[in-house]
């Protein structure tokens, strides 16, 4: 065994931690340099596209190809993933705007685009954070696509509160499937939706996510104030985890570096790693 070294990383050193198998990036058009800031804590990610528009695997992170909506490509295939995402948020008229009987009806040749993939786990279409609409579309969805393959469940979530996503989770638990909460951030106008906002709402949220059972991943909805395309609050949340340049932002070191115990406050994570690794340090990648 290599000799352990115990740190406390501050300001330019985040604290490290083994990327979490749960833990994700939501995000359009991310670069492989942003990747490598992100990877010291985040597995996965995806961009609301079939293409992943780059090599992951080249910063040890898994892509997740998405059919956004029916206009998907019906012979897409010919690489490995992991997992395949259904259709983003059909119950609200500006994504995928799809109801759950055309749905169903779509779902056979999502399940072939699945095959050809290869995928490990189907992940059914990806509910808005409306409780009540996103919970009858799916109880409806899944009626009306019996035998079909859904490995998972999606929804997403703008809640600001732990209890808020907790009650989320809880009214999908009646589905039977495991959970993946695809989108996530605090964006309520009645809460701070600073980045202070969002890393108090992260710290109360994410260890909890890492340690229910019925969430297989989960993944950060990351876009700063000026880059949200649909305005949810004024100003939008601040909830970028990393620069165009590569530079972690103070949410994205807090997201990386959360363990699985809850954090509050300015508390600072003890991570304990084999060696240091200064590829995962937040300086910028450009000058």
């Amino acid at each position: 065994m290599g000799q352990r070294l115990l740190l406390v990383l501050l300001a330019y050193g985040t604290p490290l931690a083994d990327a979490s198998h749960k833990r994700g990036i939501a995000k359009a058009n991310l670069q492989e340099h942003q990747l490598h800031a992100l990877k010291q804590g985040v597995s996965w990610g995806y961009n609301w596209q079939i293409s992943p528009r780059m090599q992951w695997s080249r910063a040890g992170m898994d892509f997740m190809p998405m059919v956004h909506d029916h206009h998907f490509p019906r012979g897409a295939g010919g690489q490995n993933f992991r997992a395949l995402l259904g259709f983003n948020e059909p119950d609200i008229h500006h994504q995928a705007a799809m109801n759950p009987w055309h749905a169903a009806a779509v779902w056979p040749e999502v399940e072939r685009v699945a095959r050809n993939y290869g995928v490990q786990t189907l992940v059914s279409p990806a509910m808005c954070g409306d409780i009540g609409k996103g919970t009858w579309w799916m109880g409806e969805f899944l009626k009306a696509c019996k035998g079909c393959r859904i490995d998972a469940v999606a929804v997403h979530s703008y809640w600001c509160s732990l209890s808020g996503v907790q009650n989320l989770v809880e009214n999908y638990k009646k589905f039977g499937k495991k959970i993946w909460l695809t989108e996530f951030a605090c964006a309520d106008q009645n809460y701070d939706v600073s980045m202070q906002g969002q890393i108090k709402f992260m710290k109360e949220v994410v260890p909890w996510l890492d340690q229910e059972d019925v969430i297989e991943k989960y993944a950060w909805f990351s876009y700063f104030t000026n880059e949200w395309a649909y305005g949810i609050t004024n100003p939008n949340p601040d909830a970028g985890l990393v620069s165009w340049n590569g530079a972690l932002s103070e949410l994205g070191r807090v997201y990386v570096s959360l363990g699985g115990r809850r954090l509050t406050g300015n508390e600072t994570s003890n991570a304990t790693i084999d060696t240091i690794d200064n590829s995962n340090y937040t300086a910028p990648i450009f000058a």
